[in-house]
């Protein structure tokens, strides 16, 4: 009975918050919370971890796993939104709205399954503290993403959208995906199916090391299970420019910030990824919105999220930037 109550209060969170859903749409909308499960151990967790679907009549039922998992259809793509930091229940969902009316609006018919990934992001005291607690509980996030993304029909395509921590969480996902380790922990052997379908991500003002991706760091086998990735870059992103202040002297520099670490080091691998150069374009901004508004970060959203076989337009580089110098080891997510 507790837990009937739980979920229905839980439930009774999101039902205001109305999205853009039509009754003769053929997209399907999802939201999974992990706000009830564990922040630091998520091993075990999976099963607090809650499902709603939304319905013709634009409201939220409470669903689960199994009901899902029942919806998956390999012709039919999974597009996943992981939002960033601060954002509470109801901000979440909005910003979720925002990427799907988007996607709705490139899709036509095409159908599509859009899931809103929200997770404990709500602001806590103290501006260090509150970005430290909320890398560790991102990391805890991909283990949660990964579990999920793990037990989708093998066949289904699936793209990733993360922004800020958000994508700290999809590429944490992506190296547990590939059989790694990533913050102290690894998915459990024999669960789960192989994929065949392809995983594509968007990172958007990545909140992560710039180096991460390379061999033997943090997410060194992430690109492995990637079919390509696309990367923003803004150097005068103002929150991401005071990334490396997180973990103190000599801390590294955002992903979102200064781009991909020496690239050239991923041999094949480093082809799928795609840097896309928003400093004038999007500039002095970290908002979700400011990003969203970028014409050019429209233009590929919908190509990474209906995994369509065409390239997409390559991207303007600038003239080439000194990278910066990587630190020795990859600094530790701090304990939340």
């Amino acid at each position: 009975l507790r837990s009937l109550l739980a979920l229905a209060v839980a439930a009774s969170t999101y039902l205001p918050v109305h999205v853009s859903a039509a009754e003769t749409s053929p997209h399907d909308l999802w939201l999974i919370s992990t706000r009830h499960a564990p922040y630091s151990s998520p091993v075990g967790g999976e099963d607090r971890i809650l499902y709603w679907r939304l319905s013709p009549e634009n409201q939220w039922e409470v669903a689960d796993l199994e009901s899902f998992l029942a919806a998956d259809d390999p012709s039919v793509p999974t597009s996943v939104f992981i939002h960033g930091n601060r954002a509470g229940r109801q901000w979440a969902v909005r910003m979720g709205d925002g990427m799907y009316r988007l996607l709705k609006k490139e899709a036509g018919e095409r159908p599509f399954r859009f899931v809103i990934w929200s997770w404990p992001a709500d602001q806590i005291s103290g501006v260090r503290r509150d970005v430290q607690v909320k890398a560790a509980r991102s990391d805890v996030q991909a283990y949660y993403l990964a579990h999920v993304i793990r037990q989708i029909d093998p066949d289904v395509p699936v793209s990733l959208t993360g922004y800020s921590f958000g994508a700290r969480t999809i590429t944490g996902a992506l190296q547990l995906l590939a059989g790694g380790e990533f913050a102290g922990r690894s998915l459990p052997e024999g669960t789960g199916s192989v994929r065949r379908g392809p995983i594509r991500a968007v990172l958007v003002a990545a909140a992560m090391a710039n180096y991460w991706l390379l061999p033997g760091r943090s997410n060194g086998m992430a690109l492995s299970r990637a079919e390509r990735i696309l990367v923003t870059r803004n150097r005068n992103d103002p929150v991401l420019r005071w990334y490396d202040r997180m973990y103190g002297p000599g801390g590294p520099d955002a992903l979102g910030y200064t781009g991909p670490a020496s690239l050239s080091r991923l041999g094949e691998e480093g082809d799928k990824v795609e840097t896309l150069v928003l400093d004038r374009s999007v500039g002095n901004n970290h908002d979700w919105d400011g990003y969203l508004r970028d014409t050019g970060l429209r233009s590929r959203l919908a190509w990474y999220a209906f995994l369509e076989p065409a390239e997409p337009e390559a991207p303007v580089e600038p003239a080439a930037q000194p990278q910066p110098a990587e630190p020795p080891a990859d600094q530790p997510a701090p304990a939340s």
